[in-house]
């Protein structure tokens, strides 16, 4: 009986070990997918809001205020740079660069966070 972290290979009979664990895989692309909803929402968005804020769409004065809202910006700003990092490691896997998931995972997820605290600070002043 073959290993829940092991596969045997059907053309050699060899068994090998796979490295990654198997949720990491699944976290980032939960992440990616959640970012994903959250870009198709909040894009139209702040473009709606943009336009109705200078009175070329009816829209009043609640939907203007959301183009600047710092709640929203954050939020934008958080499904950006999360998605698009996690777009670059799912690339990076397939065209084989990446051997072992769970460095990318946390490396881009700490340039990530680097990134939106430090975009959040000079959107905050």
């Amino acid at each position: 009986m073959v290993s829940p972290r092991s596969r045997t290979s059907v053309e050699t009979g060899r068994e090998f070990k796979i490295s990654q664990k198997p949720f990491v895989g699944y976290i980032a692309w939960l992440i990616q997918r959640i970012t994903a909803l959250m870009l198709l929402i909040l894009l139209p968005l702040k473009i709606y809001s943009g336009y109705a804020m200078i009175g070329k769409l009816p829209g009043g004065s609640v939907i203007a205020a959301l183009h600047i809202s710092p709640l929203i910006d954050a939020i934008l700003l958080f499904a950006v740079i999360f998605h698009a990092l996690y777009g670059i490691r799912v690339m990076c896997i397939d065209i084989g660069w990446v051997k072992d998931n769970r460095d990318v995972f946390m490396s881009f997820t700490i340039i990530g966070t680097f990134l939106f605290a430090l975009s959040f600070f000079f959107m905050v002043l």
